[in-house]
């Protein structure tokens, strides 16, 4: 006997997000439900202490990197300050889970946070990718350069898009704002 697959949909209308549960479509949430679970969750406090200092550090970092191809400062400066970065990132990753578990049922992938939790996921590989560059082929700085390069793009595309997000749910604070900024 084959296991089978069941795939679930979700649909965005004016009124709401809907979930399908294979007979009809019941709304997944409201906005007062998501409010409720926010405010009762411990991470919606805890979680942008880390995001914002991975934020900081990555403003510091890029400017270390700058001065570094100026020749101001020393590789190993920039390397301390990605690694603040990424511890700051782990912390990040792990509260957010924490947070989206508590809010939307699911550590990782709820619907509506599935872009920002896909992007996550790529700057994460990419963060450890840089990590695994610079501790086992520090020989070859300037591969370690365009993996930390394109692990920033990423994460800026990341805050970006996040910016964009929270900009449209504070123009419609609405279930259905939550999928269509994602």
């Amino acid at each position: 006997m084959g296991t089978r697959l069941r795939v679930t949909t979700i649909t965005v209308v004016a009124e709401g997000l809907l979930y399908d549960k294979g007979g009809g479509f019941m709304p997944l949430t409201s906005i007062e439900e998501v409010r409720a679970r926010r405010k009762a969750s411990v991470w919606t406090k805890i979680h942008p202490i880390f995001a914002l200092g991975q934020l900081l550090a990555f403003f510091v970092s890029v400017g270390l990197l700058v001065a570094y191809f100026f020749g101001r400062v020393s590789f190993g400066v920039v390397h301390i300050a990605v690694m603040t970065k990424i511890g700051l990132m782990v912390g990040a990753v792990i509260t957010g889970a924490l947070w989206e578990k508590d809010v939307f049922g699911s550590y990782w992938f709820a619907a509506e946070f599935l872009v920002e939790d896909v992007m996550t996921v790529n700057v994460f590989i990419l963060q450890i990718a840089y990590v695994l560059m610079a501790y086992t082929h520090p020989e070859n700085l300037g591969v370690i350069l365009w993996v930390l390069g394109l692990a920033y793009f990423v994460y800026a595309g990341n805050v970006a898009q996040y910016i964009v997000r929270t900009a449209n749910m504070q123009k419609n604070p609405n279930p259905a704002a939550l999928q269509i900024a994602a």
